[in-house]
């Protein structure tokens, strides 16, 4: 083989070598980028969920106060309890996690319990018990994303970024 040959395929290869490192990169950080919308919205469904069952928990401690509703009151329940159960039913990105965690049929429990009873402890604790599992799911969401932060960092020299 000539010197010539020799210096041209080993700047082919080079050449091939340094256009195959940034396609791998793209592909990789596209990958990244992707997986990180997903967390960002799961994050955002689990924090309107959290939203929909305060509000729902608010308008149920006026029952608990003890005096006679007014229509306008008890409207604001209906329509606070209706907004959770819409919430919980139309999430997306967190349906297997609410399935899982049986929130839709707890809560409704909860509710109807509250109405029966005006107690309000038992629909806070429930409140309480589903806050903590959707923190905990959205923490390992977040380790998640660390870990993969952590493997972009690493990958970044790799890569030419």
């Amino acid at each position: 083989m000539q010197p010539q040959t020799a210096t041209l395929i080993v700047g082919a290869l080079g050449i091939g070598g340094t256009l195959g490192g940034i396609i791998c990169g793209h592909l990789l950080t596209r990958s990244w980028q992707r997986k990180q919308w997903l967390l960002d919205r799961r994050a955002d469904e689990f924090r309107e969920l959290l939203t929909a069952l305060s509000d729902s928990l608010r308008v149920s401690m006026l029952m608990h106060s003890g005096g006679a509703l007014g229509p306008n009151e008890q409207r604001e329940i209906a329509n606070a309890h209706s907004a959770a159960i819409r919430v919980i039913r139309s999430r997306i990105f967190v349906f297997y996690d609410i399935a899982k965690l049986d929130i839709e049929l707890r809560w409704i429990r909860a509710v109807n319990a509250h109405k029966e009873s005006l107690d309000v402890e038992p629909l806070a604790k429930v409140f309480n018990e589903i806050r903590i599992q959707i923190v905990d799911a959205v923490r390992k969401d977040a380790d998640y994303q660390k870990k993969g932060r952590k493997l972009q960092r690493s990958l970044a020299p790799r890569l030419g970024k």
